[in-house]
C-alpha cells in the first residue's frame, strides 16, 4: 500500500517542489483604463472609455487632461485576493531618451532664448511633461488585493520611426508587470515634396500633417500649379516651412503645430525662396490671393506681419511665413493665462476638461483644383 501511495504521489507530482512552488505562485494581472482621445489609424478620432486586460502597450494622446489608471490585482494560487502586500512602481523613459527630449535644461536650449524661462516654469507646473508621472493609490495592496495607478500623458512624442515612450514596471514579490506608455498622434503622415504638383517643403523637422488637412493643401498646390499667368520668376508650387512632428507633441521651437493641423507657408513672390513683407520680390496681391484660399479651405487663424484681408493676427515675427490653423480652437498650448502669450504671441491655453475633437482635429474642405480663382492683379 505505501508503495502504491508512494507511486501515485510521484505520478501526480505532489512530491515535486516545482508542482508545489506552482501551486502556492501568486498571479499579477492588470487592467488599463482610458478616458479621453482615442485616435483611430485614419486620422479620425472620438473622446471614449477604453478598458484593456493584461495591457503590455498603450498609447496616449499629449493632450493634458488624458489620464489613465493602471489597476493591478494581486492573487493566491486559488484566486484570493492578497491584502497588504507591499508593490513597488517605477518608471523610465523607453524610447526618445536623449537629454534634448528628456531634460528639462535641454529642452529649454531648443527654444529661443526669450521664451527658455518660460519653457522650464512650464515644464516644473507639469503642463509640458517630459515624462508620464503618475501616482499609486497605497504602497500596499487594499482588501481586494489592488493597488490602482494614475498616469498622466507626456508630451515628448518625438520626430523618431517609433513614439516616444515610457516603460512602468511593477513589482509584488516574485511577480513583476510591465507596461508601455506611448506618446503619440496616430495617423499623421507625412508631406511629399511634389513641386511638379504645386507643394513643397523647406527647412522641415517635423514635416507630418493630419491626412484631411494635406489632401486639401495638395489640391490648392495643384490649383496654384494651374494657374497661368504667373509673373516670370514666380514659383509655380506653394512651400510649407513648418508642420507637425511624425507623431504630434512638443515641437520645438514651436509651441503650436502639436496636432498634425497647423502649418506655416511661405508668402508668394517674384522669385522663389524665402520671401519677406517689406522685400522688392513681396508679391502683396498674390499673397493676397494665397490668404483667400486658405480662408476657404477653412483656415481657423492666420498670422501674418502683412495687414491683408483673411490675417486674424498681425504680428510683425511672421514676415516670412503665415501661420495658419485648421482646429476649430487654434490656440494649442497647454495653459491659459491673459497676460501669459508664448513666442508666436498666442496665449496659453488650458485643455484638462476640453472634450470635443474639434480641438485636436483639424476640419478642413476638400475641394477641386477648379474651385480655387486666384487674382494675381495682372
Amino acid at each position: 500500500m505505501k508503495a502504491r501511495i508512494a507511486l501515485l504521489s510521484v505520478a501526480l507530482g505532489l512530491c515535486s517542489p516545482t508542482f508545489a512552488h506552482t501551486l502556492n505562485t501568486p498571479a499579477l494581472t492588470s487592467q488599463f483604463y482610458y478616458d479621453g482621445l482615442i485616435m483611430t489609424p485614419d486620422g479620425k478620432g472620438y473622446f471614449g472609455q477604453n478598458w484593456v486586460e493584461n495591457a503590455t502597450e498603450v498609447t496616449l494622446f499629449p493632450k493634458n487632461g488624458n489620464t489613465a489608471l493602471w489597476t493591478l490585482t494581486l492573487t493566491n494560487a486559488q484566486g484570493q485576493p492578497i491584502v497588504g502586500e507591499p508593490v513597488e512602481i517605477s518608471a523610465a523613459p523607453l524610447t526618445l531618451i536623449a537629454p534634448q527630449w528628456r531634460e528639462p535644461s535641454d529642452m529649454a536650449a531648443r527654444f529661443s532664448s526669450s521664451v527658455r524661462t518660460k519653457v522650464l516654469t512650464r515644464i516644473e507646473q507639469g503642463l509640458f511633461r517630459l515624462k508620464a508621472p503618475f501616482e499609486i493609490s497605497s504602497p500596499m495592496t487594499d482588501a481586494r488585493g489592488q493597488i490602482s495607478v494614475s498616469i498622466n500623458n507626456f508630451h515628448s512624442c518625438g520626430n523618431d520611426s517609433v513614439p516616444g515612450s515610457d516603460q512602468f514596471v511593477a513589482r509584488a514579490g516574485t511577480q513583476q508587470l510591465t507596461l508601455t506608455v506611448k506618446c503619440a498622434v496616430t495617423g499623421l503622415v507625412a508631406i511629399p515634396d511634389t513641386p511638379s504638383q504645386g507643394l513643397t517643403t523647406a527647412g522641415l523637422v517635423g514635416r507630418h500633417l493630419h491626412p484631411d488637412l494635406l489632401s486639401a493643401l495638395q489640391s490648392l498646390g495643384r490649383a496654384w500649379h494651374a494657374q497661368p499667368g504667373k509673373p516670370t520668376g514666380m514659383p509655380d508650387y506653394l512651400t510649407i516651412t513648418g508642420a507637425t512632428m511624425r507623431w504630434g507633441g512638443i515641437n520645438p521651437p514651436h509651441f503650436t503645430h502639436k496636432f498634425g493641423g497647423t502649418i506655416d507657408i511661405r508668402p508668394i513672390g517674384t522669385q522663389a525662396g524665402p520671401i519677406s513683407v517689406g522685400d522688392a520680390a513681396y508679391d502683396r496681391q498674390a499673397t493676397q490671393s494665397l490668404v483667400d484660399a486658405l480662408v476657404q479651405l477653412g483656415a481657423t487663424q492666420i498670422i501674418f506681419a502683412d495687414n491683408l484681408t483673411g490675417v486674424t493676427q498681425i504680428k510683425a515675427n511672421h514676415k516670412n511665413h503665415l501661420h495658419v490653423s485648421f482646429l476649430s480652437e487654434p490656440l494649442e498650448p497647454w495653459h491659459s493665462d491673459a497676460s501669459d502669450t508664448d513666442d508666436e504671441g498666442l496665449h496659453w491655453h488650458h485643455y484638462d476638461d476640453i472634450y470635443d475633437i474639434r480641438y485636436f482635429i483639424p476640419k478642413v474642405k476638400q475641394l477641386s483644383p477648379k474651385a480655387f480663382k486666384f487674382n494675381l492683379g495682372q
